[in-house]
């Protein structure tokens, strides 16, 4: 997990319970079906499809936005004769790729495609156009949900540009560098900002002077950027890389890297959620990192990763969420793998099959870590081979056979979440041994993806990964989503945007029919909104939202545990503020709320927390804890109401907050969080008997936080 402030993760235990029995308050006497746990992915993969007619295509990027959308972007028509840059999308629950649309046309000559996704799912691609004379860099984005992307405008500033990078910035703008020579001024690498999509870009900000090539770019998910590029082609010392700051216009100086007896090539920069920087390039047969711990303003050592005989073959190192870094390589006749570990120590190489002389590309990890790689084998007398292999929950499956075919320079690899993943690659079609046939572009794609006809999981609010998520309020109001993983911690924090600290934010269910879990609100004048996002991105101030009560000012303690009247819509529960009475809201087909009927008395001083379910009966039940510091549970009935409290628990007194996160571990059971006063998280599992067990810390820092929910 990566925690608000400093990285403190570990195992610990709260002092042990008092279990036992009583009651509190008067239950006037839930059912709920709740969604089962996302089941393993298939790892299967269809069978590879072209995206293209037999038109001079080329394959160039795949990129997977933050809800599982796969978007893909290729080039159209032989260089300098005319060609176009096109696209097609693939959303997480579809199970074929949308028709291609042309992004651009009467682009004489398209080069450096960079593609960004934002954190809400809008995509932007850059390229390098020369039409007509005219030589500049031309942008177009693709807003979640839309199926036209915009019309291209061009990036000012980027004169006689190369090497443009676009990175997606935490705040929802863009950054861009590259290498330009402008007319008035030394040449050198720049970088501009874009606000966000429709903005004006700022005026482009030197990072140094002279000759540069190979310039590569990362962003930290707290808006760090890091640059690395060469200044002298052809020198073994000639790779730099310098660092901005988040929150600052000033660069570090640039650091020399010693790179090895070689000229490097192949460079590459990443940075994880987790705040890790990883450096890397070939150097010969080796391959060669520097590494920059989370929190660290220096580089290590300059090291070398494990690879074999062929590193050549080898993939790209590549950085986890989390900060390790793993490698695959080719070792005939099989395949290895090994992982670094956060104490920089390398796993001992791993055997993934048979498929030891593969020609590996770039590899990619998905969000909740599924990594995959995949590679080409050459055949002389026969078509080519391609291979995949993919760990999931971290389990390496064995490798798979995609498909056949005579595939060209490499291809693309996105992964997705529970061990799926999609490939991209451009193959060529009626070629002989005398004749060049012509390039299109094919895809394949693992597992089946979930039906359109599946809800939401609960508390999925972000992802679409079907892992319960966290809600998280700054001083300000202002909102992060903490998504949950099998691992029982919390990963990726991803921006809900700024909201007013006078608003009540609650993670709901479905109440639209969308097959999307909602938000709902309560603002500072007691009106309730809903706000629906698309599924699998955050929700925002902006989001689509619809206002659907008003009166909401009496009432405190809104909570969402699920379906108490099993007519299949989410409910919520709601305390009068000033009675103390508990009162059932039930959602209605109309996508709106009404009071059925009063659950409950003397919940007054009550901290209420949505628990889902407890006991395994499939209904949605409650926990209360008392001033004193006892914790009650109330199962529910299934018919709108609640039992009476039963004693669960004593000295719950220093937890600020319960959370019912629901099946935060993967074992098919719902379980609760607690941030104690001091801003340490603990993970309480449920054990499906109707009692949790003791803590286990996943986080500290978190009182910087007014709340979670």
């Amino acid at each position: 997990m990566r925690t608000p402030k400093k990285a403190v993760i570990g195992a610990a235990l709260l002092p042990a319970l008092t279990l036992t029995l009583g009651a509190v308050g008067t239950g006037l006497a839930t059912e709920v079906v709740l969604a089962s746990p996302a089941a393993a992915a298939d790892r299967a993969w269809d069978k590879p499809q072209p995206l293209t007619g037999v038109d001079a295509s080329a394959a160039d990027k795949v990129v997977i936005t933050p809800n599982g959308t796969a978007v893909a972007v290729w080039t159209r028509g032989k260089f300098g004769r005319g060609q176009e840059v096109w696209s097609a999308v693939r959303t997480a629950s579809a199970s074929a790729w949308s028709k291609p649309v042309r992004i651009a046309g009467d682009q004489e000559m398209v080069s450096d495609l960079s593609v960004a996704s934002g954190r809400d799912g809008a995509v932007v691609v850059t390229w390098h156009r020369l039409a007509q004379g005219w030589d500049n860099h031309l942008l177009s984005s693709l807003l979640p949900g839309a199926a036209e992307w915009s019309q291209p405008v061009s990036v000012p500033g980027v004169a006689l540009g190369r090497d443009l990078v676009l990175l997606a910035r935490p705040d929802g703008g863009f950054t861009a560098a590259w290498y330009g020579l402008p007319a008035d001024e030394e040449k050198g690498v720049f970088t501009a900002e874009l606000p966000a999509l429709g903005g004006t870009w700022s005026k482009p900000s030197r990072v140094t002077t002279g000759t540069t090539y190979e310039l590569r770019a990362a962003i930290a998910a707290d808006g760090a950027v890091t640059l690395a590029w060469q200044d002298r082609l052809g020198d073994r010392g000639s790779l730099r890389v310098s660092t901005r700051a988040a929150g600052t216009d000033a660069w570090s100086e640039s650091l020399e890297v010693d790179t090895g007896k070689w000229v490097p090539t192949d460079v590459s920069v990443q940075t994880s959620p987790s705040g890790a920087t990883l450096l890397s390039w070939n150097d010969s047969l080796e391959q060669k990192y520097k590494y920059r711990p989370a929190g660290s303003a220096s580089w290590g050592t300059t090291e070398q990763a494990p690879s074999g005989s062929e590193g050549w073959k080898a993939t790209s190192l590549l950085l986890e969420p989390d900060g390790r870094v793993t490698v695959v390589w080719p070792d005939y006749p099989r395949a290895l793998t090994s992982t670094r570990a956060l104490n920089g120590i390398w796993s001992q190489p791993r055997p993934l099959g048979d498929i030891g002389s593969a020609d590996f590309w770039t590899p990619s990890v998905g969000r909740d870590g599924t990594f995959v790689a995949m590679g080409s084998v050459v055949r002389l007398s026969e078509p080519d081979e391609l291979w995949a292999v993919t760990r999931s929950d971290g389990v390496w499956g064995k490798p798979v056979l995609v498909g056949r075919g005579d595939i060209r320079d490499g291809g693309t690899v996105g992964a997705l979440t529970n061990g799926r993943g999609v490939g991209l690659w451009t193959q060529e079609i009626g070629g002989t041994l005398y004749e060049t046939g012509v390039n299109q572009v094919w895809t394949a794609t693992t597992g089946n993806p979930r039906p359109s006809t599946t809800t939401a999981e609960r508390r999925d609010m972000v992802g679409d990964d079907g892992m319960p998520d966290l809600y998280a309020r700054r001083p300000g109001g202002s909102l992060v989503v903490y998504e949950g993983n099998t691992s029982g911690t919390l990963r990726d924090p991803v921006d809900g945007g700024a909201w007013p600290a006078t608003s009540t934010l609650i993670p709901f269910g479905d109440l639209n029919g969308d097959r999307a879990n909602d938000t709902l609100v309560v603002d500072a004048a007691g009106e309730l909104w809903r706000h629906q996002p698309p599924r699998g991105t955050p929700v925002t101030a902006k989001s689509p939202h619809w206002r659907i009560g008003s009166g909401w000012k009496g009432f405190d303690g809104l909570t969402y545990s699920g379906d108490f009247n099993a007519d299949g819509l989410p409910d919520l529960v709601a305390r009068q503020t000033a009675t103390g009475d508990l009162y059932l809201f039930a959602g209605t087909k109309a996508g709106k709320l009404t009071r059925t009927g009063r659950i409950g008395t003397g919940w007054k001083g009550l901290k209420i927390v949505g628990a889902g379910d407890l006991n395994g009966d499939r209904r949605a039940d409650l926990i209360a804890r008392t001033a004193k510091g006892d914790l009650y549970r109330y199962y529910g009935t299934g018919k709108g109401t609640i039992s009476s409290g039963t004693k669960i628990g004593s000295g719950w007194g220093g937890m600020a907050d319960f959370v019912g996160i629901g099946d935060l571990t993967g074992d098919g059971k719902d379980d609760v969080l607690g941030r104690t006063t001091t801003g340490a998280l603990y993970r309480y599992a449920g054990n499906g008997a109707g009692n949790i067990g003791s803590g286990v810390k996943i986080g500290s820092g978190w009182h910087t936080f007014t709340g979670i929910g």
